[in-house]
């Protein structure tokens, strides 16, 4: 465990050989994270968008989902006439 200090203005040091470890440069994004009695602090991916992409695994379509959905609610409307 590393210690460092927290500067007059909330900042710390990260030091050297952790930034290199998971790829922090200067003027790069992190995400701070609190949990019970901890704050994380986790680097930001540099492209959000890609790095989101693929994340949910399987077989599937939004675009079918959401029209079997919407075929849904037509099927009820007919049902809930007079």
């Amino acid at each position: 465990m590393t210690v460092v200090q927290v500067s007059t203005k909330g900042q710390v040091l990260i030091p050297k050989a952790i930034r290199e470890k998971y790829g922090v440069k200067p003027g790069s994004n992190v995400h701070i994270l609190e949990e019970p009695g901890s704050i994380i602090i986790k680097p930001a991916p540099e492209d959000p968008i890609a790095a989101a992409c693929g994340f949910i695994e399987g077989d599937f379509s939004l675009t079918d989902d959401l029209i079997k959905e919407h075929r849904k609610e037509l099927e009820n409307e007919q049902h809930d006439r007079p």
